[in-house]
């Protein structure tokens, strides 16, 4: 019979110090870079309630079928902490009308891989949650973990590429690029029912009045600098999400000294343009998003997906600028944590999803999981609603 952990109110027993044991847990099914058939999921969370110290499991994302296509099977994995192998452990779909179990067959338990695979029964009209329950032993047996699904049906935002000439030198990127980018960046936006689709075509910009040859040139750390500014404003494609490429971006650290390529894009949404308009030289913001050549297209695909995040009004992890260095796993793991990289030592070595190529240094990468679930103490805990929400106001529009 289940411990009364009422018992145990730590309001009633200041000096109890309760601990979280978990016998199993759920995991994303990959390693490296993500899947758009693997949700990350959101495992924030384990708050005490005023009577009972309840532990709240993650939530996972998927998408709805779109009318067209068939909605698209998710992954998700089990990780037994304190549970042999040998245990059999059943799945079970709380509302089978929403989801249904694909891998393993409903009443049967995990086969050796310990893989769960999901997909949407039918798209709702917004998003709605249900249960995927572990059950220990028989399909009627006691539950031993549970995360909730979150269903939403799929928003599609339209794309333009933007080919950017400066002073005569162009970037080396051509449509090709942009579609393997997005291919990338469509693998992490799916868990929050998000996919970008590029249009056809490329549209070729030229500007000669910017300071270096090929390159953006960012004078402060707003992203609303002249230069930004011009280009986007120039050349903007009504109805779509507009993406520039250009060669090189040039800014400077905070004691002055100049550096180039630090920058991997800047994403710029309706809300920041509507409160940064023209103002003398100044030819005001305009929304889009602005890259440079990719080294690296994984890496570039989740730097993109970290900048619409931007451009659907997402801030930096908790509203916070942190450091390359980050003690704080949910925030080093998350799209929307402020480095690209981070650096190789504790406890960054278990950390983050995998190494770059060589030529991006070799570094680790930042995480790529959006926040399902709501948590008060965190600024926008839940990202992939607000982005949906944005998306659907148009905040990726030119004003």
């Amino acid at each position: 019979m289940p411990f009364p952990l009422h018992l145990f109110n730590p309001q009633s027993f200041p000096r109890l110090t309760p601990r979280r044991v978990t016998l199993v847990r759920f995991v994303r099914a990959v390693a490296g870079f993500a899947a758009e058939d693997a949700s990350d999921p959101d495992d924030r969370g384990f708050n005490l309630d005023p009577t009972f110290a309840n532990a709240h499991g993650p939530a996972f994302g998927i998408v709805g079928p779109d009318g067209a296509n068939p909605a698209q099977a998710c992954r998700i994995r089990v990780m037994r902490d304190r549970i042999e192998p040998a245990v059999q452990l059943f799945p079970e779909i709380a509302d089978t009308g929403l989801v249904s179990l694909v891998t393993p067959a409903t009443g049967a338990p995990l086969t050796p891989d310990d893989t769960i695979t999901v997909r949407a029964a039918r798209s709702p009209v917004s998003g709605t949650s249900t249960t995927l329950k572990l059950h220990h032993g028989s399909a009627t047996g006691p539950v031993v973990a549970e995360c909730a699904i979150r269903v939403c049906p799929l928003i599609t935002i339209p794309a333009k590429a933007h080919i950017v000439t400066i002073n005569g030198g162009t970037p080396t990127s051509n449509e090709q690029t942009f579609r393997d980018l997005l291919t990338n960046a469509n693998k992490i936006l799916i868990a929050a029912g998000i996919k970008v689709d590029l249009q056809p075509g490329v549209v070729p910009d030229s500007h000669a009045d910017f300071t270096t040859a090929n390159t953006v040139t960012l004078f402060n750390a707003g992203h609303f600098d002249d230069e930004i500014a011009k280009l986007m404003r120039r050349s903007s494609t009504p109805g779509v999400l507009n993406i520039y490429m250009v060669g090189h971006f040039n800014s400077f650290k905070d004691d002055g000294t100049p550096e180039t390529d630090n920058v991997r894009g800047v994403g710029i949404s309706s809300q920041f343009a509507a409160t940064n308009r023209a103002s003398g030289t100044y030819v005001g913001a305009q929304v889009g998003f602005l890259m440079r050549d990719p080294d690296d297209l994984e890496g570039f695909g989740a730097t993109f997906a970290h900048e619409l995040g931007h451009v659907l009004t997402l801030e930096h992890y908790n509203n916070l600028n942190g450091k390359a260095v980050q003690h704080n796993n949910w925030s080093t793991r998350n799209l929307m944590y402020n480095f690209s990289n981070l650096r190789n030592n504790p406890p960054q070595n278990v950390n983050g999803y995998g190494n770059h190529s060589a030529a991006a240094g070799g570094r680790l990468r930042r995480g790529m999981f959006i926040g399902v679930k709501q948590i008060s103490r965190i600024f926008q805990s839940q990202q992939s609603d607000i982005m949906r929400a944005a998306a659907l106001d148009g905040t990726f529009l030119p004003v």
